[in-house]
């Protein structure tokens, strides 16, 4: 009987920390949906909401394929009070084609690719914050954008 109810005990706590999680991600997608969105402006979404719960001090990287002579709008997102995010976008051979510390951490850049090819995009939250006011934790969201197709006028 104790197993029973030790067992009952760790599958609860599990599916907790599951629904948890669950939900952390579910209100970043919905941030990601609801905010960042709204920075790619005339760009159009690609359609995937990349959103994750990062603190000060952490990192990701994300990966994508872009396309040749395309042009591509990238756009970060962040809860208000977390620290500026550094990101840089790399080649694989982690050449560096863009890095936003050297334009005072924007959080958008619109770029064109020569030739199609997976890059990568590095993302750290600073962790040089006021420990009294700032946000130690929260939603981050990357989003990609596809310039639209200018169109063509008609000759007459």
């Amino acid at each position: 009987m104790k197993n029973n109810k030790k067992a009952l005990t760790v599958g609860l706590l599990t599916l907790l920390m599951c629904f948890i999680a669950h939900t952390g991600f579910a209100q970043c997608a919905s941030f990601a949906k609801n905010v960042g969105k709204i920075k790619l402006g005339e760009f159009v979404h690609d359609g995937n909401y990349n959103a994750t719960v990062l603190g000060a001090g952490d990192t990701a990287e994300l990966y994508k394929t872009f396309f040749a002579n395309q042009k591509y709008r990238v756009a970060i997102s962040k809860i208000e009070n977390l620290p500026n995010i550094h990101f840089r976008l790399v080649d694989k051979e982690n050449n560096i084609l863009f890095d936003n510390q050297e334009h005072d951490f924007t959080d958008v850049w619109d770029f064109t690719v020569e030739s199609t090819q997976m890059l990568i995009l590095k993302l750290k939250v600073l962790d040089d914050y006021d420990m009294e006011t700032e946000i130690t934790q929260g939603c981050v969201a990357v989003l990609f954008g596809i310039e639209k197709e200018k169109k063509k006028k008609k000759k007459k």
